[in-house]
Parts: C-alpha cells; structure tokens; sequence
C-alpha cells in the first residue's frame, strides 16, 4: 500500500488510528459513566469499519453514485460540491456479517450498541446512563476481539488493559454455558417423567420434522431425539458446475437450534458452542442450468415443477 492510500481517511490505517484514540477516551472514565458507552459505541463503529476497509476500502462507500467508489480507490472529486459519503452502520455491519465470522448474537449486540448511540446523539435521552454494563460490555469486547483477529491484530494493540477485556470475553461464555446447561437440564427432567409410548411418539414426529431442507440435522443434547440446527451464510460461495446441474456450497455459522421432541430451544453462538453445538455446517443449493442462468421465467419454472418435469431440489445443509 502507498503512502497515499494510507493517509486515505476511509482506509484500514487511519480508521484504526482513532478507533485507538476514542478507547483512548473512553479509558478515561469508569465502566458505569455514560461517556464510557459513548466513546465505546463510536470506538466500536470505527473499528467495524476499519474491519471493511481492511478488505477495501471501495466496501464502505456509498451505493448512491460511483464518484464515492472513485473517492474510495484514492481519487480527487471529479464534480464541483462533491461531499463523499459512506454506507451507514447497519449495512457495514450486514457486510461484516457475511465476510468476518461476526455471528448473528455479535452483530445484534453491535446494532443495539449502535441504537443506544445514535440515541445519546440525535436526541435528548441519556441513552448510556444508568444501562449497566452485564448487558452490553462483554459484548463490546468480544466483537472487539473478533475485528481485531480478523485484521491480525489482537486486544492489546486497541486497549491498554486487555487483561480486563479478556476477562469479559470469559465471562460471556461462561454465563452462557451455566445457562445452556441449566435449560438443557431442565428439558431433560421433563422428558424423564414421560411414559415410554409418548416418548417414542415425539421421537417419531421430530425425525419427520428434522428434515434436511429445514436445517442442520442434529441430536439433541436433552432427549436424544432428531433436531435442527439453523444458521447463517459466512464466507465464499463455491461453484460447480457438472452435466445436469449446478451446486452452489457454502458455510454456515450456527445461530439457533431447536427440537420439537422435548421443546428445547437454544438462541446465539455462545449458548450453542456451549452445549457443543456450535460447530459450523455446509449448505448445498443445487440448481439445474434453466433455474442458475434464468433461461425461464418463475412462472414457468414453476408450472414445470409442478409438473414434475425437473427434480425438486432443496438445499441441503447436511454436507460433511
């Protein structure tokens, strides 16, 4: 990278450079004190974004006209009263979502923090006052720590203590797995105490249930019975191409699980890595060349199947 493109205001280096000096800031004050969320929410923004632009730069810019890609590359306004925009928060964060294993649980705390910013910003209430910090700090820093791994950075290039950041990022998982544990427990008493023939009968109706093209066969951790896991694309689509069909494959990182035997449901990657069910998982689309190119319209893709005149194919998220 050239001297220029560093000095870029949306590049990696200059995003992460304040990132730095707004934890700087926020440093300067206790955990509980407003401007502590503040300064933390706009650290947080920063560095999601420095994240983006760690791939390129041209990610951050602003879909509404191509000059913001061609600020974003490096170059001069090319028309009078051009003010260079960027995407907004929400869509940076998506992008992450897709890109980094940023999991769902992440980017809904980083939404919430974002909120409660915008919140102390654009209006008169005291968005960080008096929230406490269970809720919402761990977070913060185990997002933190996800961006920074991912830039190849680590906790101690952004925080001057990062013992305290650490110790944080454990906490969330160990209240997680104390959590998970206790519900799965709970699940598995209940089920305990049913008869035998209605045992047998949910089993039946969750291994009907528990098909492929819903989710990420699985067993449940409470009652032994076929279950699903549901998640999220994350990373590059493959592509082959044979004979007959296409087939698309992709990573998934696991967002929920939920089992209809003994009516366990399990919500965010730190309760599911806990229960030990937050491994990721391939889903496999695959496509004949009419469907892939749209060589015909919905309508008579439609009437075809209906038809049977192609197979019904579903994805499959069961791929080892």
């Amino acid at each position: 990278m050239n001297a220029n493109a560093v000095q870029h205001p949306w590049s990696e280096e200059a995003l992460f450079s304040k990132a730095v000096v707004y934890v700087g800031e926020m440093q300067k004050h206790p955990a509980d004190d407003w401007q502590f969320g503040l300064w933390a929410s706009l650290s947080l923004e920063l560095l999601a974004r420095s994240a983006l632009a760690h791939i390129s730069p041209t990610l951050l810019a602003s879909r509404k006209d191509w000059r913001h890609v061609y600020h974003a590359l490096g170059h001069s306004p090319t028309s009078v009263k051009f003010t260079p925009s960027s995407v907004p928060s929400n869509e940076v964060l998506s992008m992450l979502k897709e890109i980094v294993p940023v999991t769902d649980e992440l980017v809904d705390a980083c939404l919430k923090i974002s909120v409660r910013r915008n919140a102390e910003l654009h209006t008169g209430e005291e968005a960080f006052a008096g929230i406490g910090t269970s809720g919402w700090l761990p977070h913060f820093y185990t997002s933190c720590g996800v961006l920074l791994e991912f830039m190849g950075k680590k906790l101690e290039d952004l925080f001057d203590n990062p013992k305290e950041a650490e110790d944080l990022i454990s906490s969330l998982q160990d209240t997680a797995a104390k959590a998970v544990q206790q519900e799965i427990g709970a699940h598995a008493k209940m089920w305990a105490v049913l008869g035998k023939e209605e045992r047998e009968t949910l089993f039946s109706v969750a291994t009907s249930w528990a098909t492929r093209m819903a989710g990420h066969r699985t067993k449940c951790p409470a009652c032994g019975s076929p279950a699903l896991i549901r998640g999220s694309g994350h990373g590059d689509v493959t592509t082959e191409i044979g004979e007959d069909v296409i087939v698309q494959r992709q990573t998934m990182l696991p967002s929920s699980f939920e089992c209809v035997a003994c009516k366990l449901k399990i919500v965010g990657i730190s309760k599911l890595s806990a229960s030990g069910l937050g491994d990721a998982f391939t889903a496999t689309s695959t496509f004949s060349a009419a469907e892939f190119f749209d060589l015909h319209t919905d309508q008579e893709l439609e009437q075809a199947r209906a038809e049977g005149l192609e197979p019904p194919w579903e994805d499959d998220f069961n791929e080892y």
